[in-house]
């Protein structure tokens, strides 16, 4: 065949397997919306032909797909999506605690104002389940589908059994390397630090569990930047401006204290998801940004170089963002950040991440502020989704949803706690803190100082009666 026929031939081959890609996402689309519960569950298993350890992972959409259904109150349509969701976790799943679930999700859509029974026995259910009923991954789905339907404490259950399990499935002959981080990762979580250090001797540590321990242990030591880096990389810029310095890292909560002229007097002043000089309260948040951090920088970057709109950034000293991007944006640096940090079985949260950084260039101090672990629904409140919907391309990022006071702000919100694992971040956060590596002002210590069961409940009793 002639190079010219095999061009053609690629092309066609190529071109084939696009529109099958779109067929099949296009005719899952289809199947979820309006199949019923077996028939999506054979089309997952048979048609897209995913194995069981896929199918368990699968299950949050599921969850999160019944949560928007449970917003809009289609009981049929919430059903279908959640009892879609247990089954891909376990098709033997307990038919008693099926049942109960379902139809206490159904119940609480009718009946908002009795929530908390709802809640109290599905706690108690999941209590009851037996700890081998399912397997660390099965448990950690449940865990993650019951956050996005708003029951905490029942969530904190089923994960306390996925942690149990994956320390236990670490140590089987066939356990795989991502079995060993999952240990390690829970392991860390709970802070046995020697156990940690114990397994990752001798062993490549390509999840940064070494450098987190040495942070921890306070003997952490950055290797120097390069010499030969320019004054203006992104990376020599961040290690000056946060070596030796006191630093005060502000996040996007809502600060109800006068903490103004207090964050005004450090320098550097790091803020993630800076909106603008305009969107600060002074006497509250200061007025100063040395440092910002952005999820995304294309709508800026591709914008006139004179455009108005894009001012308030200048004056930066330095742009974060965790993605890569050009060195420079509007003559400003740019350093891209990658950290993988070891949560158990999530990502964390850009907050965490900007966090380990900074402490990770060791200043002098540190304090936080607007960071309350999302303990409270003032940081969900109207005029604070105003600001995120007209100011959030400028985080890279768009915030659509309605949120109204009641039963669709709480179910929107449960929704979001499955994106990032707020448990595992909040333990990440906490052993910072007890290891003395940073400060925060009195409502974020006074969450810090809870146990992980105590947060969880103060996530639920934030949520209220829906």
């Amino acid at each position: 065949m002639s190079s010219v026929a095999k061009g053609f031939a690629s092309i066609k081959k190529y071109s084939e397997k696009r529109l099958s890609g779109r067929f099949l996402g296009e005719l899952k689309t289809f199947v979820i919306q309006f199949s019923p519960a077996f028939l999506v569950l054979w089309f997952l298993r048979k048609v897209l032909v995913k194995n069981e350890y896929h199918l368990k992972r699968e299950s949050i959409k599921f969850f999160q797909l019944s949560n928007g259904a449970y917003s809009e109150k289609y009981h049929h349509k919430c059903d279908r999506l959640l009892l879609i969701a247990l089954k891909l976790i376990d098709s033997s799943f307990p038919k008693q605690y099926l049942s109960l679930l379902r139809s206490s999700v159904k119940y609480t859509i009718t009946d908002p104002a009795g929530r908390r029974n709802c809640s109290d026995s599905i706690f108690l259910a999941t209590n009851q389940l037996v700890a081998d009923q399912f397997d660390a991954t099965g448990w950690y789905q449940l865990s993650r589908g019951l956050f996005s339907l708003g029951y905490f404490r029942a969530a904190w259950v089923a994960r306390e059994h996925s942690i149990d399990l994956s320390i236990e499935e670490s140590f089987k002959f066939d356990a795989s390397l991502t079995d060993k981080k999952r240990c390690l990762e829970a392991h860390l979580e709970r802070g046995e630090f020697e156990t940690v250090s114990n397994l990752i001797k001798g062993n490549h540590d390509k999840h940064n569990f070494g450098i987190l321990l040495d942070l921890l242990r306070k003997s952490f030591v950055k290797e120097g930047t390069d010499q030969n880096l320019k004054q203006f990389d992104g990376k020599k810029t961040f290690e000056l401006l946060i070596k030796d310095k006191s630093v005060a890292l502000v996040g996007p909560g809502v600060n109800d204290l006068l903490y103004g002229d207090e964050i005004d007097s450090v320098d550097p002043v790091f803020r993630v998801r800076f909106g603008g000089r305009e969107s600060l309260r002074q006497k509250y948040d200061g007025s100063r940004c040395d440092i910002a951090q952005f999820n995304d920088l294309s709508v800026i970057r591709e914008a006139p170089r004179n455009s108005a709109e894009f001012a308030f950034i200048d004056g930066l000293k330095l742009i974060v963002v965790f993605r890569d991007e050009p060195p420079k944006v509007r003559d400003i640096n740019v350093v891209n950040i990658f950290l993988d940090l070891p949560v158990y079985r999530s990502t964390a949260t850009s907050g965490l991440v900007n966090l380990v950084a900074v402490i990770m260039n060791s200043p002098t101090k540190l304090k936080i502020y607007g960071f309350d672990f999302y303990s409270r629904l003032g940081q969900y409140d109207s005029e604070l989704m105003s600001f995120y919907r007209v100011n959030g391309w400028k985080f890279g990022a768009t915030y659509s949803t309605v949120f109204r006071d009641g039963f669709l702000s709480c179910a929107a919100i449960a929704k979001s706690f499955s994106a990032h694992d707020p448990v595992s971040n909040f333990c990440f956060a906490q052993n910072l803190y007890k290891a003395g590596l940073f400060d925060i002002e009195p409502y974020g210590k006074s969450i810090l100082e809870l146990t992980p069961y105590q947060y969880v409940e103060r996530l639920e009793e934030m949520l209220g009666d829906w």
